[in-house]
């Protein structure tokens, strides 16, 4: 059930709203806010669900959600998020580029609640030497006849670039004051305000600092 989006593919789930639903609130609702997926989305039991930290830090730790929730103070900000191919089907019409053909809506603004990755990074100790954090995914991309989960990195001064205002980086669990959805990556989410959506990775499962 697309629940009123256009399926730009149906294996994996890529979807948008009708532009005139996108622009009747400034807080994009959870029903008019694009689907992007590179693989199946997983179906996790936030019981039983786990984040790893681990790499270039000194104390390597796993959290569930609700140590998440009970260690670290609960922030929100809202955000923008945008796939980096919205409007390819206008590219498309003077010469065919290979992606989702979307047309402008993938794109939606949502305030996004959860815990600083910041906070969460300063409690395993992020050692000399690092430059960057990268987020893997619980979905399966097959491309090539390879199987590999989705991720995506940011620079360590990113995910520490805490604002009055915004984090650097957020580890969401909830999209306009309601839990996150299975497209929206339930139970936990990267949110990257500023960077393009591919960064605020879905379905989180680890989480690793490296050089």
């Amino acid at each position: 059930d697309s629940g009123g989006l256009i399926v730009r593919t149906q294996m994996p789930f890529n979807a948008e709203p009708p532009l005139e639903k996108l622009v009747e609130s400034w807080i994009t609702p959870e029903s008019a806010f694009f689907v992007r997926s590179h693989g199946t989305a997983p179906k996790l039991n936030e019981s039983t669900f786990s984040l790893s930290v681990e790499g270039l830090v000194d104390r390597p730790l796993k959290f569930t959600i609700a140590e998440l929730k009970s260690k670290f103070s609960a922030t929100s900000t809202t955000a923008t998020l945008t796939c980096a191919g919205n409007r390819r089907s206008e590219f498309s019409k003077i010469k065919k580029v290979g992606g989702v053909q979307w047309d402008a809506g993938a794109i939606g603004n949502a305030e996004w609640g959860g815990v600083r990755l910041s906070e969460v990074l300063k409690a395993v100790g992020v050692q000399s030497g690092a430059k960057h954090v990268w987020f893997e995914s619980q979905d399966e991309v097959t491309e090539k006849g390879n199987t590999f989960p989705f991720g995506g990195s940011i620079p360590l001064e990113k995910a520490m670039a805490d604002t009055p205002t915004a984090p650097g980086c957020l580890l969401a669990t909830t999209m306009n004051g309601a839990p996150l959805t299975v497209d929206h990556g339930f139970p936990l989410r990267t949110i990257v305000p500023g960077y393009i959506g591919a960064r605020s990775v879905k379905w989180l499962s680890k989480i690793v600092v490296s050089r």
